[in-house]
Formats: C-alpha cells, structure tokens, sequence
C-alpha cells in the first residue's frame, strides 16, 4: 500500500520534538542570569569524534548526491514558495550544479550534534553560518570563508542606553545556545569590568527568535551576528543595533578529515567567489554579491522572505493550489506532500505550463495518458486528477518493491516512461544488478541510456538517464522536507516561534523516505 500518515515525520514545531525526546522546552524567564563556567563556553564533545564512514568526491560523483547539514533559519536554509532558499543554500547549491551534483538538504535539530552526523555519514558539509572554535580542528576539517560577521548587541527600540561599554554594566544579554563568541564575550567582559550577565538561551531559539524575544520584551538584549540583524531591521522597527562587540570573524564549512578531495573542491570554489586583498577588503565575485544581497542588503528581498503566507514554517502554505493537492491525492491514497514536491518540480504550481513535448499543467500530464481529463487539462483540478491517477497507476506496478524503491521507480517511470525504465532494468541485469532496487542498481543504469555502446541493445532511442536520476533524487528530497514542515492534515502550526522543522538523526538519513 503507499505510505500513510505514520510513515511521515508529524512535527508540529518544536512542542512536537519536546513530547518527542521527553524535554520540556520554555523559554526561560528573560531575566534568568547565568555566570557560564569554562565548560559551558567550550563546544561540547561530540559524540562521533571521528569519521565512520569513507566516502569523499568521487564517491559522491558516483553517487551524484551531495548530503547537506542545514540549520533552519530564514538566513541560510528556509522553505519560500515551496522551494528551498537561503544564503548559505544557495551558495552550496552553486557549488554543486558546477559538479553535476544534487543537493539532498538534511534540516539538523535544535542543539543537534553537527560534527557527528557528519561523521556518522548523515552528511557530507555542515552549513549555516558556522564560526569554528580550535576544539573542532580536532573532530573536522573546516574551509576557507564563506563570509565574514561580527557580534552586535540587539536592544529594544525605545532603549536609549549609550553604545558604550559603560552602559553595559548590570546588562543580561543572551546569545544562541552554544554560540562560540560566548567564550570570547566572557573574557571580554572580566577583562574590560563590564558586568555582564549572560541569559540562559533555549537550544531551540536562534538568532532571530532572540531578536524577536528582544522586541516583546522578554529579553534585555541579545547578541546576534550583524548580518542577521541588518536584516531584521529592514522588516522590525521595534529593536536596534547598539555596541559592536570582538572582531569580525570568518564562517565557514565544516568536512569530514578523511574527505581531502571535497574539502579542496569547495576551497577552490569559495576562492573564486571571496577573497580579502591586503587591505583586508572583501573581493566578491559577480555571482557571490547577487545571493549575498538578496539576503542581507536588499530590503524588498528580505521582506519577501519574511511572507508569512509564502513560507509553510510560518503558517503559510507550500502553495495555493494545497487545498485542492491534498483532496486529489486523499482519493488516491497518497501523501499529498509527495505529490506537491513532483508539481514543483514539474511546473512551479503553474497551472499554465506546457513543455515542448506537450505536457500540460500542474502535472505536466501529456492529453495521451490523461483519460477524460485530456481536453482539459490546464484546469487545476483536472490536471491534478488525471496527474494523481497515473501516479497511482504506476505506483501499483511496482507493489513488489519496497517502499523507498517502490517510489524511485514511480517516480523515474512518470519522468522517462516505461519503456525506458524497463531498458534500464534490462541493463541492471546485463550488469549483474538488482533490477528491483534503486540505489547502485537502476540509478547507475540509467544514465548508460544516453551511452553509444548500449544503442540497438535496448528498445529505447538513446535517452538522458542522468536527468531522470537528478530528478528522482530532487524530488524525493523535497518530499522530506515538506514532511517535515507541514502536517498531513496540512494545519501549518500558527506561532512562528514553535514552527520549525526538527527531526532526530536517523530520521534525517536520506534513504529513510519515504
């Protein structure tokens, strides 16, 4: 049968991963004081010190997946339109299409143990504005800078305090759980006599949570990066930037130690994008200052991003057609999250789309397989009818796979047809493969669709297999994703505070979809 409610994560926020790990996660009183020991300041053990698994830049062309850790923000990684979006997304997603890769993005817990999960093989580069401490050396190997942030304190509006170390004595400020410039704001503070007091911070609140905690008063202030705050004051008028706080300082990516050819492949491709001259100027390329102002400097951009009704986390939707999404494919029996990943995929939920090949609508359903629904088919609900019952159609044909394989094939047959697929199949065998299982059997196969020396041994006229590949993968991976933000029932949580997504390590495993 397809997969029910329970084969999805039914994360409804972070009240759902409390219930979940047994942790009663609220907000700590805004004027909690903490005096953080030396262990606090430290970046904790992790778990998985070192790396379990070899898999480096080759393995990862073979494979054509590259696994992302992302933290959930609406700065590096964030769902908008039903697409993934973000700075430091984008940038990774750049490197990526240079080298033929698909990113499958994993969106990382609250508090989560980065460095194991990549040494775990969970992922493959660790993202989201990451401000390394010596400890990692020890556990990871870092890059070169993917872009430069300094601490900045975040004050209420109507705080009129002087921007002077002076006016920071008796002040409660918090920063993210185990944000690295803790240590540093700890010793400036003995150093300087500042009295500072450090604010207990919930793992589950980042930089912009605490900004927002900021402005409803429940926190004195907040250190945050000034990116992130530059941002916030283009969309909030009820907070202001007040003392530069330490030097500025790179961010950068976190590898696995043994993955030398990844960690020198994304160095030469950060190198080509950002540089600092002597005068220590930053040096952007083209490209790098496009994505680096649609997210920190342009004001319409930042403010579009912020839509609620454009981003599911925030209550929104994945689009406007969800209503009508999950009727169609609550008929047919399937996950309507998976059916809005392929449409995204297909046409960006334009109801108008048509491809060379004559596909038309949501589905991009060809009138030859559309049944009573063929004259009709740039009619949303139409087009979804006639789309949702071939997905069910070709899903039944593979009743005899298991449920992950079952949808890679599904997914391939609605890209590339069946008689490709089957020639596919037919080369597994060739090949000694599995022609019933997906990963290192068809997926390897179907690229070899395209190759010369396999013409006249198979039905099919050669085909671009590599795509159909790509494609499965991308949609698979946004599946995920949307499983992660938005319930089955589709009742997006309404508090934005309690809606990001988090998932556990093993559910955060790629192959574990569906």
């Amino acid at each position: 049968m397809l997969p029910s409610a329970h084969d999805f994560p039914k994360l409804r926020g972070r009240a759902a991963l409390a219930a979940l790990l047994g942790v009663w996660l609220v907000l700590p009183g805004c004027r909690d004081r903490m005096a953080p020991s030396d262990a606090d300041l430290a970046p904790p053990e992790p778990a998985i010190p070192h790396a379990r698994i070899e898999r480096d830049l080759g393995d990862l062309r073979a494979d054509g997946v590259l696994r992302v850790l992302f933290r959930y923000d609406s700065t590096n990684y964030f769902l908008h339109k039903g697409g993934q979006a973000g700075f430091e997304f984008e940038l990774v997603e750049r490197f990526a299409r240079e080298r033929g890769l698909t990113i499958a993005a994993v969106v990382t817990e609250p508090g989560a143990d980065i460095v194991s999960l990549l040494n775990d093989g969970t992922g493959d580069i660790a993202c989201g504005s990451l401000i390394a401490e010596p400890e990692h050396e020890r556990w990871v190997a870092l890059t070169r800078p993917t872009n430069f942030v300094q601490k900045v304190l975040v004050l209420p509006a109507d705080d009129d305090r002087p921007d002077s170390t002076a006016a920071l004595s008796g002040l409660t400020v918090t920063l993210p759980a185990h944000d690295p410039f803790r240590r540093e704001l700890q010793e400036l503070s003995r150093a300087g006599g500042w009295n500072l007091y450090m604010g207990a911070s919930p793992v589950r609140l980042d930089a912009e949570d605490l900004i927002a905690e900021v402005a409803r008063g429940r926190l004195d202030a907040a250190v945050v990066d000034d990116l992130v705050a530059q941002a916030a004051l283009t969309y909030r008028d009820d907070v202001r930037m007040g003392l530069t706080l330490g030097e500025r300082r790179p961010t950068v990516w976190f590898v696995r130690q043994n993955s030398p050819e990844l960690r020198a492949a994304l160095n030469a491709f950060l190198r080509g994008n950002l540089n600092v001259d002597a005068d220590g100027r930053e040096r952007r390329s083209y490209a790098y200052s496009v994505i680096h102002e649609r997210y920190f400097e342009d004001p319409r951009t930042i403010r579009s991003y912020r839509q609620a009704h454009l981003r599911p986390d925030l209550g929104g939707a994945i689009s406007d057609y969800d209503p009508l999404i999950r009727a169609r494919a609550s008929a047919f029996g399937i996950d309507w999250r998976m059916v809005a990943a392929l449409i995204y995929q297909e046409s960006r939920f334009e109801p108008a789309a048509l491809s060379i090949a004559g596909a038309q609508g949501l589905m991009q359903v060809l009138p030859s397989v559309a049944g009573a629904q063929a004259d009709s088919l740039l009619d949303p609900g139409a087009n979804l009818t006639a789309g949702v019952r071939l997905l069910r159609t070709i899903f039944d044909g593979y009743a005899y796979c298991d449920s992950l394989d079952r949808w890679c094939f599904t997914l391939a047959e609605y890209h590339a047809g069946p008689s490709r697929v089957s020639d596919a199949r037919r080369i597994a065998m060739e090949q000694r493969r599995d022609p019933n299982r997906w990963a290192g059997s068809v997926e390897l196969a179907l690229p070899k669709l395209s190759d010369p020396s396999w013409v006249g041994r198979v039905a099919s006229a050669p085909f671009p297999g590599g795509r159909t590949v790509r494609y499965v993968n991308q949609i698979l991976n946004r599946a995920r994703l949307y499983a992660q933000v938005v319930p089955l029932d589709g009742e997006a949580p309404q508090d934005s505070t309690d809606a990001r997504p988090a998932l556990t390590a093993a559910q955060a495993t790629p192959q574990s979809f569906p």
